[in-house]
């Protein structure tokens, strides 16, 4: 009874043992596998940041950028709508005191009463009306254009911080810089240089 006792203990503690021996080996592996490197590409980073602005800037783990990036997306996105708005509304009054050539009968007045955001009411005629529609309109042109060139620049940007983060700085690569003294026969005097010489370590 004894022995069977004694041997049930050591079964015990060999099973105990084995446990504890399979679970340090899965959280070693789990270890591994959360320490696995983040391997940046930036041809994927370029075509994120194509797909929708800020997703290069995420994928090369540069959060901090996605504010100003949709900051600069939000704030010329109310501009662009801030110019639209005006611009339908001067151009519904342009057209009121516009001649058509449609209808030739029709007489256009020659001024008309416009509503400013202050509350004022103003008459205006035609060139008055003409002058801040296609200014509205140039505005909000302008915007879309620096829409685009927010885009492009973002494209650049994932592009460059890719090919920056991917760049080689570890000790395989060395610069070593050595000065050398030579004697040259034709001056018949002592000439001192220096040489680079680049190290790669495989």
């Amino acid at each position: 009874m004894r022995n069977f006792v004694f041997f049930l203990i050591l079964c015990l503690f060999f099973q105990v043992k084995a446990h504890a021996l399979a679970m340090d080996s899965l959280a070693v592996k789990d270890t591994v596998v959360a320490k696995a490197p983040h391997k940046i590409i930036p041809r994927v980073a370029t075509i994120r940041s194509l797909i929708f602005p800020g997703l290069g800037q995420a994928y090369n783990r540069q959060y901090w950028k996605l504010p100003l990036v949709a900051g600069a997306f939000v704030s010329l996105g109310m501009i662009a709508n801030y110019n639209q708005v005006r611009y339908q509304k001067y151009r519904a009054f342009y057209y009121i005191v516009s001649p058509r050539t449609d209808d030739p009968s029709y007489i256009p007045p020659k001024t008309v009463s416009v509503v400013y955001e202050d509350g004022l009411a103003r008459d205006l005629d035609v060139n008055q009306l003409k002058r801040i529609n296609d200014g509205f309109r140039r505005n909000r042109d302008y915007t879309y254009i620096g829409m685009f060139v927010a885009w492009a620049f973002n494209v650049v940007d994932a592009n460059v911080s890719a090919h920056l983060k991917t760049f080689d700085v570890s000790d395989d690569i060395s610069l070593q810089i050595k000065p050398i003294l030579d004697f040259d026969p034709l001056s018949k005097g002592l000439v001192s240089s220096l040489t680079l010489s680049f190290n790669f370590k495989k």
